[in-house]
């Protein structure tokens, strides 16, 4: 009698491993492929067809900070998320958006966003956008901190990252020769 009830405590063990391990795995929802697929999957449902796109993807602490763009009607709108791997894919941490104009300051557009950070996430402060002018390659950030930061051009948008959470001050836009073609201020809101 006890051997029989030892075996049927098991089993009962087993079942309820074996159904913790399912809804684990089938039932709770997972995260994406990859950190750009997280990203998009949030634009998705808002952006007209076929525009949610990547511009930059950029390693932060245990993450990525990715910069992605698209089209609603007239309106172009860039969004920035902090995207982490956990067990099951790749789920955004942090998520800001906005409207810009692709030549709001004149070479093309400009997003600035900031975060305390948190789990992986070392605090941040980002100036990044989306390039019209072709002459910029490159584009510096004077901060409140009062360090200079700089990204390249990549995929027509840039992505100047600060390590900490201070505000944008100016921006330089640079060419290859390191010739400015645009400076302008930012005002802070």
């Amino acid at each position: 009698m006890r051997r029989r009830l030892i075996w049927i405590i098991g089993a009962g063990l087993l079942v309820a491993v074996a159904a913790a391990l399912v809804a684990v795995f089938v039932v709770l929802p997972g995260g994406a492929a990859s950190a750009d697929a997280a990203i998009i999957e949030r634009m998705e449902d808002r952006a007209d067809a076929d525009t949610p796109r990547v511009l930059y993807n950029e390693k932060w602490g245990d993450g990525r900070l990715v910069l992605a763009a698209y089209r609603r009607g007239e309106e172009l709108r860039l969004a920035l998320g902090f995207v982490i791997e956990q067990s099951k894919g790749w789920r955004l941490a942090g998520y800001t958006e906005e409207t810009v104009k692709s030549d709001d300051v004149g070479v093309g557009s400009l997003l600035v966003a900031s975060s305390e950070g948190g789990t992986g996430q070392p605090p941040w402060s980002v100036a990044a956008g989306h390039l019209v002018d072709k002459r910029v390659k490159r584009v510096e950030v004077r901060w409140a901190s009062g360090e200079v930061s700089a990204g390249p051009r990549r995929k027509n948008s840039y992505l100047v990252i600060q390590e900490g959470t201070t505000t944008p001050l100016e921006a330089r836009y640079v060419a290859e020769d390191g010739t400015e073609i645009a400076k302008v201020p930012i005002e802070s809101s």
